[in-house]
């Protein structure tokens, strides 16, 4: 049963921690302070990206799961504070409410953008509910389920085989690629700050959470494309709800992806951060130069989807990489196309050290 106090710590963990966050990194990444619901991407995937930094050594060294807990929450916590101290010494709320008043004055400009902001909200919002009632259970939650179980019941990191249960004592059989991408531990580590059960946390709360971040992304991307038109960017997010809400004729279609399976790690990969990396690869494509900035962006994307499937640590580096030979075609600098190329090596290394491990395990 969620409480009172358990929808407080989601609040807390799942809105403000990921804005605050968002607010430094999307700052420090491009120097601009509009679009405050890009926060939540931006501190959605520093959220990721940390884990997996931490995760991956904690999981060779075996260490213990609550001190994965209290190392990575003590940073977040941390950055958070900081943000907040910056956010109110530059008077940010200002220009907070004074974007949201422009976005809303624009949607009420007219009856027709109105209408259409109305009807993508209802039904984004309805999509949202969906999952959190009628949630979905498969084969998968043999694995990630039980490995989020082992860290909050156990207190160990993949040292259990997730079927039988029985302890190994060193990363089993399916489980190794999980080393890279410990989404299911992140799960556990939700949990545990949400104060909810794992299998809770992953099939009422994240659904609901992510439907709503990818919408946002998607939101973005919108705006990108449409050049901040308010009434544009309400039409794509509309048509591309109902395509979701009517795209079920297979497992492999969005719809499904997002509306029923969305939990799992390759889901919120597909739905939220790959669209987020394309975002960014947009934005800097679109640049005569690119800087330090952009490769860190880059690389950061990249990791976040790694950290949730060993399938976004194979398309990541395949999207930077077009991306790069797309830039190069266009500007002819085979240092830039170096670089971005470069952006995906942490993703290959990855990619390595789980093959490297089934050689010996």
């Amino acid at each position: 049963m969620i409480t009172i106090f358990n929808i407080i710590r989601i609040l807390a963990f799942a809105v403000i921690v990921p804005f605050l966050i968002g607010e430094i990194v999307r700052f420090r990444s491009n120097g601009k302070r509009s679009g405050t619901v890009d926060n939540f991407a931006y501190g959605f995937m520093f959220m990721c990206v940390l884990f997996l930094i931490l995760a991956v050594p904690a999981i060779f060294l075996r260490a213990s799961f609550h001190v994965l807990l209290y190392t990575w929450s003590v940073i977040v916590v941390v950055l958070c504070a900081v943000s907040l101290v910056v956010f109110l010494r530059n008077n940010r709320y200002r220009e907070v409410s004074e974007g949201a008043a422009g976005f809303f004055n624009g949607i009420f400009a007219d009856r027709m953008t109105l209408a259409v902001w109305c009807a993508a909200t209802f039904i984004i919002l309805f999509e949202a509910c969906l999952p959190a009632v009628r949630m979905h259970i498969d084969t998968d939650d043999a694995r990630f389920i039980a490995e989020a179980m082992e860290a909050v019941e156990k207190d160990t990191l993949l040292l259990h085989h997730a079927i039988t249960g029985k302890y190994i004592g060193f990363v089993p059989g399916e489980q190794i690629k999980d080393v890279t991408s410990p989404y299911p531990l992140f799960i556990a580590l939700l949990s545990r700050l949400f104060g909810l059960h794992p299998a809770i946390t992953a099939h009422t709360v994240l659904p609901f959470l992510f439907i709503l971040l990818s919408y946002i992304v998607f939101g973005m991307i919108g705006s990108f494309l449409t050049g901040a038109d308010v009434k544009k960017t309400g039409l794509f997010l509309l048509f591309l709800s109902l395509i979701n809400l009517f795209s079920f004729e297979t497992i492999y279609a969005s719809g499904y992806t997002l509306l029923t399976i969305i939990w799992q790690g390759r889901s919120v990969c597909a739905m939220i951060m790959l669209p987020f990396l394309w975002y960014i690869l947009m934005g800097i494509s679109a640049k005569e130069r690119i800087g330090a900035a952009d490769y860190l962006m880059m690389i950061a994307a990249a990791l976040a989807n790694t950290m949730l499937s060993n399938m976004g640590s194979i398309f990541a580096p395949v999207l930077i990489a077009v991306y790069a030979f797309v830039y190069l075609m266009r500007n002819r600098s085979l240092r830039t196309f170096a670089l971005m190329c470069m952006c995906a090596v942490p993703s290959f290394v990855c990619i390595l050290i789980t093959r490297i491990m089934r050689l010996f395990l």
